[in-house]
Parts: C-alpha cells; sequence; structure tokens
C-alpha cells in the first residue's frame, strides 16, 4: 500500500505537469500525433492498487471520528467505488483513441464508460446501506471543521464539494479529453491520503479543508486547458445538476438520461471533436 501510495503520489505530479504545460492528455491520448503509449495505461495498475489495498487495514471506525476529517468504512468505500470509476473512465479512452476510434470499439468503450457511471452510484448506495451508522449522516454534508469555522464558511466548502461531485462524474461520462477521469480520480485518492496526516496529527482539519480544496480546483484548469470557454458549459451542466439534486430530484432521474444521451448522441452532438486526442 505504501509503495502504491508513493507511486501515486509522484504519477499525479507528473501527469499533471504533462496537462498544464505540455500534452493537455497527459500521455493517455495520441501524444501529439506521436501515437498512444502502452505505459499510460499500465500507469493505473499503481492506483487500482491503492484503492483495492486500503481494505488489508481493518482497524478503520465504522463510526466517523467525532471533530476531525478522518477516514472511515463508510467513507473509504465510496473512495474505492468512485476511484475506479476513474480508472475505467481513463481506461476506456485510451483504449477508443489506441485502435484509432475503432467504431466497434469506441461504442464499446463509450458504453461501458457511461454504464459506469450508474454502476458507481448504485454501489456507493450499497456501500452506504450497509456501512452508515446514523441515516442523517453524509460523507461531504456531515464532515467536521475546525473550531471558530462559521456556518456560512461551511456552507460553502459543502457546496463547492458537492458541486466538484457533479463536475467529476461528467469528465467521466465526457469520453472526451483522455486525461479528464484520470485528472479527477486525484482528489478522491489524496483526501485518503490528507485524512491520514489529520489522524497522525501531521495536518489539522483546516488544514485538511484548505488543500482538499486545492485538489479540487485543480482539474478545472484541466477544463478549460482543453476545452476553452466551452468548459463553462459543462460547468453550467453541473451546476443545473447540482441544484436539481439540492431540490431532492433523484439522482438516478438526473443521470439515467444523461447516460443514454451520451451513449445514444454524445460523439455525434456533444464532442464531435473527440478524435483530435
Amino acid at each position: 500500500h505504501k509503495y502504491c501510495g508513493s507511486f501515486v503520489l509522484l504519477h499525479y505530479i507528473y501527469r499533471f505537469s504533462q496537462m498544464y504545460f505540455g500534452d493537455v492528455g497527459a500521455g493517455f491520448g495520441s501524444r501529439h500525433g506521436r501515437g498512444s503509449s502502452i505505459i499510460a495505461p499500465l500507469c493505473l495498475i499503481p492506483h487500482t492498487l491503492l484503492s483495492l489495498s486500503s481494505l488489508i487495514f481493518h482497524t478503520v471506525p465504522r463510526e466517523r471520528v467525532v471533530g476531525l476529517p478522518m477516514i472511515w468504512s463508510e467513507f473509504r468505500m465510496h473512495n474505492i467505488i468512485f476511484g475506479l470509476r476513474s480508472v475505467v473512465a481513463t481506461f476506456c479512452c485510451w483504449l477508443s483513441i489506441n485502435t484509432n476510434h475503432n467504431p466497434t470499439v469506441r461504442i464499446a468503450t463509450v458504453v461501458t464508460s457511461s454504464l459506469s457511471i450508474l454502476i458507481a452510484n448504485m454501489l456507493a448506495d450499497e456501500a452506504t446501506r450497509r456501512l452508515q451508522p446514523h441515516s442523517e449522516d453524509s460523507t461531504t454534508a456531515t464532515m467536521p471543521y475546525w473550531d471558530g469555522c462559521s456556518v456560512e464558511t461551511q456552507r460553502k466548502f459543502k457546496s463547492f464539494y458537492a458541486y466538484s461531485q457533479f463536475i467529476a462524474t461528467l469528465a467521466c461520462l465526457a469520453m472526451a479529453c483522455p486525461s479528464w477521469g484520470f485528472a479527477v480520480m486525484m482528489p478522491i485518492q489524496l483526501a485518503s491520503l490528507l485524512m491520514t496526516l489529520v489522524r497522525k496529527g501531521l495536518l489539522s482539519a483546516r488544514g485538511y479543508h484548505m488543500a482538499y480544496t486545492g485538489t479540487l480546483c485543480m482539474p478545472y484548469v484541466l477544463g478549460f486547458r482543453s476545452m476553452g470557454w466551452r468548459f463553462s458549459l459543462v460547468m453550467g451542466l453541473g451546476y443545473a445538476l447540482f441544484r436539481l439534486r439540492r431540490q431532492k430530484v433523484n439522482k438516478y432521474l438526473l443521470w439515467a438520461p444523461l447516460v443514454a444521451g451520451r451513449i445514444a448522441l454524445g460523439d455525434k452532438l456533444i464532442f464531435p471533436d473527440y478524435q483530435k486526442w
């Protein structure tokens, strides 16, 4: 687990430096016409192992630790599920590009990546049903904050966390820029590291929220670098979904039509330039 964690940290630094200053596809695409590389998807294996190997720790509490943002059982399972969703989305993008967007492979990868959105939601719901100690708890809404943090400040943090979850899901659904799914996996996996630092007394609750918010902001930079002003349309859709969910609209009623639309029409109407990657 430690070796995988060390690799993952260095890998994020390397890939994000590519996203920001070089190849926006971070090596998961055509690499500016040089062709896809088998190295990039192989590098996803330690990310997968890092998530799954967290299950070897049997001392993770079932109940959330009062007053500090530290790992608990429900959070760990959600972290694994949504981390693996990103792995699937990133690999599907790479596979489509690696076959020069062969029509059959393209359809199969779009369907797989799209359905992974609904499957991840269902698995997360099941994890919550089995592991949530109190029905009023939420992995984001009831996250502990530091002493003196005002209710208004907490509200802003919670809103941004929740909104970013919708952006992350849209990034995995898109099957456009191949680095999107990878980029949104970074906050998911680093959250566990930050919580571990809190548990060891190396990071305060305030430090956790500041650092986690910073990791959430990083994929937005990639979005604008890869799509320009059009990324604001993705953000607008994410905000609409966020507001509808706040109005208690069932999440499956929100995502099922989008998944169906992505499969049926996405390449033609939404991301017609997907082949440039």
